[in-house]
């Protein structure tokens, strides 16, 4: 793969410029429909490669990445933008519909996961439907006068979620979900240049997305994502791409433009209850010994605290909404723990080893968790009595994982001393 690589990109840099694009339909190398097509850089015939050799080995971290680095090179590889950009849409979408196709075979496969979130990076990345600047305020088209906003192809065609997010608010560089191409790789093989020396002045741009057109592209993912984990409770690489996707949501989510608009710390406590009553809550019940639920419960939990941020009372709304979020996963939970003990353990009660079968290890873990968090969150409001109460019960937990799981005795000894630090 390395040396199709290097054998291709050194076939490009040497071709004459007429060899490689083209915009003439006189020229060779234009399709019918006039659009410009590389004739060295076949996408299609990269593209029916690495899908013929993925059917054979649907893990092969080569064949995948080789085809990320075509159609990152294919989006480099023409001057001809408006006709490019459809063309380039085109093929990714059908690149999402490869994505379902392997995940039918194998919905744990995070290859195909890791390539899904690439191609929306890419897709992010690929230009706005006009060649018209994006509103600062609502997103929307702005048909003015003024310069199209643009952006550096090496910066976009990353595969990185966080270029094109933030091309709404700047200020903002974190990055969500990760560059799959380097920058460094780019500019070294001149991806981001027509030129062969890879000179600035020819680096090409892109108009960014509207605001409506990423929220689009984003909740057509989440829905994605909803329908996977629905299927299979277990899918972990789903419960992950969902984790990512989870910030982005909340940006929409808390971006309304009026003064009545709920904060975005309520907004996040809101997201974060839709996970538990939608995904989590059904999932619980349904596998409750399986610890890829209880991860993301985890998340869910430090997520939505994360975001609970009460300053002098101005989001006490906010603390109530979190409190209570808490305090329902405290009672489904311990329905869940009654449930259970019921059916496993009408014999001996304290042959509770969980090699034996003893289930609601992860139940016990998870009850731990939401009590310590209710402690931590109310520690200056709960009087004396209900601190008491608390406690006991996260210790009660933590005693009882120590008789199902002693392997791990130290480690719950340690969570039981800071209940009362």
């Amino acid at each position: 793969w390395n040396i199709r690589r290097e054998m291709l990109v050194y076939l490009i840099q040497t071709a004459p410029p007429s060899a490689i694009n083209t915009t003439d339909d006189d020229q060779e190398g234009v399709d019918n429909d006039g659009s410009a097509k590389s004739s060295i850089l076949d996408i299609e015939v990269e593209l029916k490669l690495t899908a013929h050799c993925l059917q054979r080995n649907p893990k092969s971290y080569s064949a995948w990445f080789h085809r990320k680095w075509a159609l990152v090179y294919f989006m480099n590889g023409s001057t001809s933008q408006q006709e490019h950009w459809t063309n380039m849409k085109s093929i990714l979408q059908s690149e999402l519909e490869l994505c379902v196709q392997f995940l039918q075979l194998d919905e744990r496969n995070f290859h195909c996961w890791n390539f899904r979130r690439f191609v929306v990076g890419l897709l992010g990345s690929s230009g706005g439907s006009d060649v018209t600047t994006t509103s600062e305020n609502d997103g929307e088209v702005n048909n003015d006068d003024d310069e199209p906003t643009t952006t550096s192809a090496v910066d976009n065609f990353s595969g990185s979620w966080s270029a094109w997010m933030h091309q709404i608010e700047e200020e903002d560089k974190e990055v969500w979900m990760g560059p799959q191409i380097s920058q460094n790789a780019c500019r070294a093989v001149g991806m981001s240049t027509g030129s062969k020396d890879g000179s600035s002045d020819a680096i090409k741009s892109t108009t960014p997305l509207s605001k409506r057109e990423l929220e689009k592209i984003i909740m057509n993912e989440w829905d994605f994502s909803t329908a996977k984990i629905q299927d299979n409770f277990s899918n972990g690489s789903a419960f992950h791409y969902r984790s990512k996707l989870l910030p982005l949501v909340l940006e929409f989510r808390s971006s309304g433009d009026s003064a009545s608009s709920p904060s975005e710390a309520y907004e996040a406590i809101s997201l974060a209850r839709d996970e538990w009553d939608v995904i989590l809550l059904d999932a619980i019940f349904t596998e409750p010994d399986d610890q890829t639920i209880w991860f993301y419960h985890r998340f869910i939990v430090t997520w939505a605290r994360r975001n609970t941020v009460v300053v002098d009372g101005a989001d006490a709304e906010v603390a109530e909404e979190f409190e209570g979020l808490l305090y329902d996963m405290v009672d489904s939970i311990q329905e869940l723990i009654d449930v259970e003990k019921e059916d496993s353990f009408e014999g001996n009660t304290q042959d509770r080893h969980e090699s034996k079968g003893a289930k609601c290890k992860w139940a016990y873990l998870g009850m731990h968790l939401v009590l310590s968090t209710l402690l931590e969150f109310k520690s200056n409001e709960l009087d004396d009595e209900d601190k008491i109460e608390l406690r006991e019960r996260a210790k009660e937990c933590l005693d009882e994982l120590m008789r199902i799981d002693p392997d791990r005795r130290e480690r719950y000894q340690i969570l039981e001393s800071k209940l009362y630090r």
